[in-house]
């Protein structure tokens, strides 16, 4: 379904101007309101289909809504028709029917369009060319953003909105337990959950997520690799001392009854009610916390902690930008002005500020005000994870996919106790070789 404007504003530019980014606007945008435009641009724009999954009723959705809105309205030549609907499983079958959108937001999974033949390579339209993006814009992307998505240096999916993993806690617990700061090594995180077992009954110290998302990066910061090095991604590394640490140190928690582990609806419940201590989630799920809340209690924000590497470490994840196959010159030129302005400071600015994605730059974050920063610590807390040399892109062979099924699976039977640790870590290298390899039937 196509989405209307936000309700209580008329267009993008009364936020701009609330929010102190319209002076911003123009000069990143490169235009301005035109007094008049010809009949012909007018009456002939080129027609950009764009499909994207965003909830309409969500920050997100608005946000996405809003920022086309603007765009349309100061490039009369171009219109982006939005459509609200799940491109990554339905934008293949769509080309098949010769029914395709322009442009589309898919997850990081796209491998089968890669092997369908059916995206263009963003880099004859956004690294040279009239519409390439200058070198300090490109620069402005941390490598985990700019890195998703490119294949033997082909940039064909491009990051939209990023998101990475984050704890969130209550403070009134901390304060309860005697916990004066957040954590920042993983022993930590051990020493202060079972503090809160002990000083606030009734309480569950922390939640967590059984997906790769929350698994990979603790494994990552204990030194661990996605792939076997020098395996040339045919062969992952968990039969290694970082996962034996990760996996151990989970189920040494559960087995404490110091961690529960649930997803995100269970995890908002819980934490709204005041019966969860730490939450596991993501930069994207931070605001849904804040909304189930309600103001109730004082809520935090921290990075993962450091792990035996001596550093933290995540990964991007979320939707990017592709380009399909089978449009006109000029359709393709004019998706590619579109992501290109989506991508100057003020629109990263207006995103970060009211979708509840961190900006995807630098440029963009600095062009967020300070003081907004200071009291929306989940952005701001998620823009530097972006940032960090140690946040890199979620792995791209299509076979990862299953892998990261795997992982999920074998991660729970062994902080349950269903398996030994030992065992997990066998039946998932041998998987997860096995799917990489591609010596399995799917």
């Amino acid at each position: 379904m196509a989405r209307s404007w936000p309700k209580g504003s008329s267009h993008l530019a009364k936020v701009l101007i609330a929010s102190g980014l319209l002076s911003v606007t123009a000069a990143a945008c490169g235009t301005s309101t035109p007094s008049t435009t010809s009949s012909a641009s007018v009456a002939q724009p080129i027609q950009v289909s764009f499909w994207e999954s965003h909830s309409s009723g969500g920050p997100p959705g608005e946000a996405v809504s809003a920022l086309i809105n603007e765009f349309n309205r100061t490039h009369k030549s171009i219109h982006i028709n939005l459509t609200v609907t799940k491109a990554s499983t339905k934008a293949l079958a769509a080309l098949a029917a010769g029914d395709a959108p322009v442009l589309a937001l898919i997850s990081h999974y796209d491998g089968a369009f890669l092997n369908a033949h059916a995206l263009v390579s963003w880099n004859s339209l956004l690294l040279s060319g009239p519409q390439a993006m200058s070198a300090s814009e490109q620069a402005s992307f941390p490598a985990s953003v700019w890195q998703n998505g490119e294949i033997g240096g082909q940039h064909y999916r491009i990051e939209a909105d990023a998101k990475v993993s984050i704890l969130c806690y209550n403070k009134a617990i901390f304060a309860q337990a005697g916990i004066a700061q957040a954590p920042t090594t993983w022993a930590e995180l051990a020493t202060d959950v079972a503090l809160i077992k002990q000083k606030v009954p009734g309480v569950v110290p922390l939640a967590w997520k059984d997906s790769s998302a929350h698994i990979l990066p603790p494994f990552l910061s204990n030194g661990g690799a996605i792939f076997l090095p020098g395996s040339h991604q045919t062969k992952t590394d968990f039969l290694s001392p970082a996962a034996v640490e990760t996996f151990t140190y989970f189920r040494n928690l559960y087995a404490a009854g110091d961690m529960i582990i649930a997803h995100g609806t269970q995890i908002r419940a819980d934490f709204a009610s005041g019966h969860l201590a730490i939450a596991d989630g993501t930069s994207a799920g931070y605001q849904k916390l804040l909304d189930a809340v309600g103001g109730k209690f004082a809520v935090g924000v921290m990075p993962y902690p450091s792990g035996s590497s001596g550093h933290t470490a995540n990964l991007v994840q979320g939707l990017g930008f592709v380009l399909m196959v089978n449009n006109t010159a000029a359709q393709d030129q004019a998706a590619a002005t579109f992501v290109d302005w989506w991508f100057a400071p003020a629109q990263q600015a207006y995103w970060g500020s009211h979708s509840g994605y961190p900006p995807e730059t630098a440029s963009g974050l600095a062009a967020i005000s300070p003081v907004y920063l200071a009291a929306h610590p989940g952005v701001a807390i998620s823009a530097n994870i972006l940032q960090s040399p140690y946040t890199i892109s979620r792995p791209i062979p299509t076979a990862y996919k299953e892998v990261q099924a795997a992982l999920d699976a074998e991660f729970y039977d062994a902080v349950t106790g269903k398996t030994t640790v030992q065992a997990a870590l066998q039946a998932l290298q041998s998987q997860a070789d096995a799917y990489l390899s591609g010596n399995t039937s799917l």
